[in-house]
């Protein structure tokens, strides 16, 4: 019987070191395995919920995205509304704004040098501009267009030395530039650039330059050129035709120099005020007021933005989308009278060139006229000549910007401050004779008038009299050839006492800028006397205007103003205001009554009297009151104090319908170094005339 030993006896397994790595391997690879599964498993969720969300965006989101992606890529832009127009006080337009037709180019993206210097040869050929007009192009945009078209030229302008040297510095390539321009001459420019060079240069250089936005090539096109740009489009990529606005003075030179002047869009804002422009909303290219009502009112002319978008199609070609309209700004009525200021420009224009010849000095003249109760100026007249071309210019704005001496129509001022520092009273007397001061020449009257009062000294013009309160002024005790000595506070006493009047001090008018005159700085006795009868301190016409009010109107120094209200027009053309000037009393003396009563004769009786200084007054349909002034000047070509006198003469006053009724109107005019007029020699009261019968043809009512 056989036995099977080996099936029986059981297996020995031995449990050695080989036995324990083998165990601890697959102890690692159950734990990697359980991690990769668990790490599929949360890739798979993630993938799942982003799937998902995916999904959400592409089936319910995708217009909204769609849309912020279009924002995202898309650039705003704005553009200046319209300015509001300037009336006067009737509603006559004088300035206004006029639709011009444009070739504007919006930047196209990455688009090629070779294309847009086609564009721009096709523009020069087929376009007219005028190269001569520096309001298109520049002296310096000139010396821009040379560097681009003529590099080499440009850059021979400078040595290898200084470009050497300028490359070591800091704004290396900024300095080489600015010293290629100021190498760059008028007759470098006219011999290497020609009107078609010019022309071709111009639109190359503004395309070039515009990389966002747009940029004006040209403005006021004529229908047929915008036409060849729209029939040409496809040829000129980025160039449209749009319409824009300009600003359109019904003169364009009467009054322009207080009407001010707008900076064109290629201008932009000027650089001194860019910085606080930019912080109030403005853009670069805003146009903005820079002088004059233009300036001083621009937050009332100046419109409400419109904006504009402008994004790309898939071939790089900008398309612009109007998002919001702009309105325009808000009219402005002045108070000036057109037709009266024609006819005082007029008048003024008739005088200077017909005495042109005869008169080696007179070369500019003013006039204005104001309501004494409100500050209106109804008339704010000035002209210059050209002595050599007999060439007549406006010179409005010298009202306020040109002082000179005033002569005798001071002279009310002068009484009102004896009256006022006590030093003379009611019906005070003083003999006219001639006043010596010692190591001078005598100081006196163009007559001796005996004994007089305040109000013959004003009927006449007594110099002597204005003398005597000077001293009375200063505590001198005169000696006739004798030194003159005086308390030298005298002087600042006067000038205040005049400043209460209007003269020597800022009359606030509604303008940018205005002058105050000269102050002499030298305190002596003569020299007292002198600024006693105009002949020391200089003042500006529109405080002659402002101190003839005061006078008038008994002690109230009005602030003058040109401004009246501002309006905007409804739909069906009914003006809807939105704001009126204030009368504003800047200073009230009116409790001198016994001074102002007397001045007021005074003046009256320099017309009734048949010796008085504006007698050619007194036949007058009004009752008028004046001074007239003659202020005397020496001065020579080359400065110096000649022996024949070339004076300015001066008028000012007011008129009203009777003695016992209430200034309607006062006045100043003043005609610069004058010795003879077409009629006597002085033309101050033959433009004052003139413009005043007309007004009272036109205003004066009896009631």
């Amino acid at each position: 019987m056989a036995f099977n030993f080996r099936n029986k006896i059981p297996k020995v397994r031995f449990y050695g070191a080989s036995e324990q790595e083998r165990e601890q391997k697959n102890l690692q690879d159950n734990i990697v395995s359980r991690r990769l599964i668990g790490l599929l498993c949360f890739v798979i969720a993630v993938t799942s919920v982003m799937a998902i969300r995916l999904g959400i965006i592409q089936f319910k989101q995708a217009d909204e995205l769609a849309v912020k992606l279009e924002q995202y890529g898309t650039t705003t832009y704005t553009s200046d509304a319209p300015r509001g127009e300037i009336v006067d006080r009737e509603y006559v337009k004088l300035v206004e704004n006029t639709s011009v037709i444009c070739a504007t180019y919006y930047a196209p993206k990455k688009i090629d040098n070779d294309v847009l210097k086609e564009s721009a040869a096709f523009l020069a050929k087929n376009i007219n501009i005028d190269v001569n007009d520096k309001k298109i192009i520049s002296d310096r945009a000139k010396k821009d267009y040379f560097i681009l078209a003529f590099k080499d030229v440009a850059d021979g302008l400078i040595s290898d030395k200084e470009k050497e040297e300028i490359k070591a510095q800091e704004n290396a390539d900024k300095r080489l530039y600015s010293l290629k321009l100021e190498r760059i001459t008028d007759e470098l420019i006219s011999q290497y650039m020609d009107e078609a060079t010019l022309k071709y240069t111009h639109f190359l250089y503004l395309m070039q330059n515009c990389t966002s936005g747009s940029s004006i090539l040209a403005e006021g096109l004529t229908d047929e050129e915008a036409s060849i740009i729209g029939k040409n489009a496809d040829i000129l990529p980025g160039v449209t035709v749009t319409t824009d606005w300009a600003r359109q003075y019904s003169n364009s030179t009467e009054f322009a120099s207080v009407l001010g002047k707008v900076t064109t869009k290629k201008q932009g804002l000027p650089v001194e005020l860019k910085n606080e422009l930019l912080a109030l909303g403005y853009q670069n290219d805003s146009r903005v007021g820079t002088s004059g009502l233009e300036e001083q009112y621009e937050d009332i002319l100046r419109g409400n933005d419109s904006t504009y978008t402008l994004n790309y199609d898939s071939s790089g070609n900008p398309i612009i989308t109007s998002t919001k309209a702009g309105t325009a700004g808000s009219n402005i009525r002045i108070s000036i009278d057109w037709e009266l200021q024609q006819l005082a420009n007029q008048k003024i224009e008739e005088e200077l060139k017909a005495c042109n010849s005869s008169n080696k000095y007179f070369n500019k003249m003013f006039f204005i006229l104001m309501d004494p109760y409100t500050g209106e100026i109804i008339v704010m007249a000035g002209k210059t000549i050209d002595k050599a071309t007999g060439e007549v210019s406006d010179y409005a704005s010298g009202n306020y910007l040109d002082a000179n001496k005033i002569g005798s129509t001071i002279k009310g001022g002068s009484i009102y401050t004896g009256f006022k520092e006590g030093v003379i009273g009611p019906n005070t007397s003083f003999v006219d004779e001639p006043i010596k001061i010692k190591g001078t020449k005598a100081k006196k009257s163009w007559k001796s008038f005996g004994t007089i009062n305040e109000v013959d000294a004003l009927a006449y013009s007594s110099n002597v009299y204005m003398f005597r309160i000077a001293m009375l002024l200063g505590g001198a005790n005169y000696v006739y050839d004798g030194p003159l000595k005086i308390n030298e506070e005298a002087f600042d006493t006067l000038r205040n006492d005049l400043g209460e009047l209007g003269l020597g001090v800022k009359t606030g008018l509604d303008v940018s800028n205005e002058a105050l005159g000269y102050r002499g700085k030298q305190r002596t006795g003569g020299l007292l006397l002198d600024a006693m009868i105009g002949q020391y301190d200089t003042y500006t016409n529109i405080q002659l205007a402002q101190y003839a009010c005061t006078l008038a109107n008994g002690g109230k120094r009005i602030q003058p103003h040109l401004l009246l209200d501002s309006y905007t027009t409804d739909e069906d053309g009914e003006i809807q205001v939105n704001y009126e000037a204030n009368t504003n009393v800047l200073d009230d003396v009116s409790n001198q009554a016994t001074a102002f009563s007397q001045i007021k004769q005074g003046m009256r009786a320099c017309v009734t009297r048949t010796e008085g200084t504006a007698h050619s007054w007194n036949s007058k349909p009004y009752v008028t009151y004046a001074k007239t002034g003659t202020a005397e000047d020496y001065t020579t070509d080359d400065g110096k104090t000649g022996t024949t006198d070339y004076p300015n003469h001066l008028q000012i006053g007011y008129v009203q319908t009777t003695e016992d009724s209430r200034p309607e109107v006062a006045f100043a005019c003043m005609s610069y170094r004058q010795t003879t007029a077409t009629s006597g020699s002085s033309s101050a009261p033959i433009v004052a005339q003139a413009v005043i019968d007309r007004y009272w043809e036109k205003y004066h009512s009896t009631n």
